[in-house]
């Protein structure tokens, strides 16, 4: 009794926190690790602004910038292993280390992987199909761009592909001391694709109707696809390393990230399968920008870190949704990116944040060992 009466009061104190938007946290995106050299300058105008977390990303393109028996290796020199690099000068400085992993996203590149072992190469099968019939490996820039497609898609549905995320997750989490798993692209491109013939079959053996015949509960069920992986994820570091925190970079809108993405991350947090999501509220335009903030933070505010754009907009611009997203509760606010942070925004950050707020402890910690299966 004593016990979870410990971690019931750790939770009630974390929740706290996280009202008071002590998440301070940067994306650094993987061209940071091609060197240590661009990896230092960019820890320090980090530890300049006042973070107290980074979310790097550490598999891009299904290629691990760490040392793994699972990917390939991805393309940098200077050191044997970014992420170790990463984790012992930025730790030091007071900053969390959340490792970015895009999920059904693997591959971005007008050349084919050149590693053989690659899943693109390994897995043809896995791969998710457009409306069209046509896989997510077959587009050309041009199309894929009219589409909206990224890249080269996993699908959901695939038991062994769920798997594959997971072990990934894993990995990280057993062989290097990051706060957290951070997981991306963890969705549909939009509602035209995940018509692979084997998805579509598996629909209609569950529903007995074709996805044109019923689109809501198509919809539904594709949604629930992209849940079970995340449950996947989440069953295996309860499992493997318990107290690794799942996070979610995730649409901003959570009714569209729900019906075009398959990505209802509110039911995420509702259900304990995420410590807390990023709503990638990267808009430029302010009245578009409170808004987001007021509809991300209407449910589970204090386990919202509220992602803003900088690549697109001065700091201060960025800033309006994030101080709107704080005054109403937000966990904290994360920034995109560290890599194109402008001159001087460090100082801007820095004011904005308080040079002198707390070194932000826990995070969302422990928000999982009360409502996770």
């Amino acid at each position: 009794m004593g016990k979870l009466f410990c971690i019931f009061s750790l939770v009630i104190v974390t929740g706290i926190a996280l009202g008071e938007g002590n998440c301070r946290y940067f994306w650094v995106s993987r061209d940071a690790l091609a060197h240590p050299d661009s990896l230092d300058r960019l820890i320090l105008r980090a530890e300049a602004a006042g973070a107290n977390g980074l979310i790097v990303q550490v598999v891009g393109r299904a290629e691990a910038y760490y040392r793994s028996d699972i990917l390939p290796r991805a393309p940098y020199s200077g050191y044997d292993d970014p992420l170790a690099y990463l984790i012992a000068r930025a730790k030091p400085r007071g900053m969390e280390v959340h490792a970015w992993v895009n999920a059904f996203l693997v591959w971005s590149s007008p050349r084919e992987p050149s590693d053989s072992s690659h899943v693109w190469h390994a897995h043809p099968e896995w791969f998710m199909d457009h409306v069209s019939g046509k896989s997510t490996r077959d587009f050309t820039q041009r199309e894929a761009e009219a589409a909206g497609l990224v890249g080269a898609t996993l699908s959901p549905s695939l038991p062994d592909v769920r798997a594959f995320i997971a072990s990934i997750a894993v990995e990280i989490a057993m062989n290097y001391p990051v706060e957290g798993i951070h997981l991306d692209y963890i969705r549909y491109p939009n509602s035209s694709f995940g018509y692979e013939p084997r998805s579509v079959a598996m629909f209609f053996n569950e529903t007995g109707r074709m996805p044109s015949e019923s689109p809501d509960l198509w919809r539904d069920w594709k949604a629930n696809q992209v849940t079970m992986t995340v449950e996947t994820v989440r069953f295996r570091l309860n499992s493997a390393s318990p107290s690794t925190l799942l996070s979610c970079a995730v649409m901003a809108n959570p009714h569209t990230a729900a019906s075009e993405f398959g990505s209802p991350w509110r039911d995420w947090l509702a259900r304990g399968l995420v410590d807390f999501v990023c709503p990638m509220a990267y808009t430029s335009n302010r009245s578009q920008a409170l808004e987001l903030a007021r509809v991300t933070t209407a449910e589970y505010a204090s386990n919202v870190v509220y992602g803003i754009a900088v690549y697109n907009q001065s700091v201060e611009s960025a800033l309006a949704g994030a101080a709107e997203a704080l005054a109403r509760g937000a966990g904290g606010v994360c920034v995109y990116s560290l890599n194109s942070l402008p001159p001087q925004g460090e100082a801007v950050l820095r004011g904005f944040w308080g040079a002198g707020s707390p070194r932000h402890e826990y995070g969302p910690h422990l928000f999982h060992m009360m409502v996770a299966p």
